[in-house]
């Protein structure tokens, strides 16, 4: 059966009711998979459904055997790691563009008296968090546009082999208090990398990289620290300019004390250490001319400046970590020529996520349930793979991700 669906994947076939039909049309097809009859449709979903856990071993089995294949076909890029989220939009009511039109008619009705009234923003915040018939497929921005996925992190090497696949199901993760759905995109982006590296180098700990390429979704002081100190990995991301207020900086006295960017004499004031999950342990400052006080029962903040930097109600509060900034300091200088060289090597992750999407036929495959779409995911990689060790035993590497051309 797992003949048939790799199959299945190298032909793309959209679904496994057309996999049966052209198993039953195919006697060559039918003998390679071992079939003296073609099982039900259901079976096969059963099999995804209970074999998940075996096929994501496969896979991560297959990444170890493939290995020495990479280095062989070029040991400098596949010593580099890259990094992209995606999303896989399972068969709901919720992804039919008729669902989100109805809400967004529905708030125009009564925004026409109201010019100055966003509608399209509105409908966006009054969208379900979550699927009804899968609670898994979360409200996501992918792609430049709104859907239900079921979200992913995937980390390739520079050749675009994937080397692991990270399903983040933890609902400990709200992206929800983000202000548009680029900063939500950013946010899940900066806030999986971590967890899917540690996921990585458990189940692959001899594996070692010289560089790390991601987009500036995950430009996070933290990751930085964690690739740069923790795994010896050379980070190569672009600035985020959400990440980079366009406020004046404070500056810091002779006792490493940031002071107020307007006046330099006057020291900001320390309000604690923040420690939050996922982040670094960063202590608080507060604004010299704002003061922190208690009414009803409620912390709150009164500003007295008459010359603000910030249009903030309790005046401007800043952060500095406990550790150097990795952020600012790269070891390979933005936009040096060999940090372009390096990061221009970057979208070969898009093209093996199309790949792979394209493997499982996203666009009309019509799953709901969630292991059988993480089971189709793996299988699409494992195809990978699989074509990759096909193209090692005929000596051919002029197309290692494309198995179709392979075959062709």
């Amino acid at each position: 059966m797992l003949t048939a669906l790799i199959i299945q994947k190298i032909l793309s076939i959209p679904t496994v009711q057309l996999l049966v039909h052209v198993l039953k049309l195919s006697k060559e097809l039918r003998e390679l998979c071992g079939f003296k009859r073609v099982p039900h449709p259901s079976q096969f979903s059963r099999f995804k459904s209970i074999f998940l856990k075996d096929l994501e071993n496969f896979f991560n089995n297959l990444v170890n055997l493939t290995e020495p294949i990479c280095q062989a076909i070029n040991p400098s890029i596949s010593n580099i790691l890259i990094a992209d989220t995606t999303g896989f939009e399972p068969y709901v009511r919720e992804n039919n563009p008729k669902f989100f039109d109805s809400l967004y008619r529905n708030i125009k009705k009564f925004s026409k008296s109201n010019p100055d009234f966003d509608a399209h923003s509105y409908a966006c915040s009054k969208m379900p968090k979550f699927a009804h018939s899968n609670p898994d497929a979360k409200f996501s921005y992918i792609n430049g546009h709104y859907c239900y996925s079921i979200k992913a992190t995937i980390l390739t090497n520079g050749l675009g082999i994937i080397q692991h696949i990270s399903f983040y199901d933890d609902d400990s993760l709200n992206v929800n208090t983000a202000k548009s759905a680029a900063e939500s995109k950013d946010l899940y982006d900066s806030k999986t990398l971590i967890p899917s590296l540690k996921e990585f180098f458990n189940l692959h700990p001899n594996f070692s990289y010289r560089y790390f390429l991601g987009d500036a979704g995950f430009d996070s002081f933290d990751n930085y620290k964690y690739l740069f100190s923790k795994l010896g990995i050379i980070p190569i991301i672009p600035i985020n300019p959400r990440n980079s207020k366009n406020l004046p900086q404070p500056t810091f006295n002779s006792d490493g004390i940031p002071t107020c960017p307007r006046d330099p004499s006057l020291k900001m004031s320390y309000d604690g250490i923040v420690r939050e999950k996922g982040r670094a342990t960063r202590i608080k400052w507060l604004c010299p001319m704002s003061k922190k006080v208690r009414l009803n029962g409620k912390t709150t903040y009164i500003l007295q400046c008459d010359n603000p930097c910030t249009s903030s109600k309790c005046g401007r509060i800043f952060y500095t970590t406990l550790d150097i900034d990795f952020r600012k300091n790269t070891f390979v200088p933005r936009n040096s020529k060999k940090w372009s060289k390096l990061y221009e090597k970057r979208p070969i992750i898009e093209k093996s996520i199309s790949l792979l999407k394209s493997s499982i036929a996203v666009d009309s495959f019509k799953l709901i349930n969630t292991r059988s779409i993480k089971a189709d995911v793996f299988l699409g990689a494992i195809t990978q793979h699989i074509g990759l060790i096909i193209t090692a035993k005929l000596g051919t590497f002029e197309h290692p991700l494309s198995l179709k051309k392979l075959l062709a």
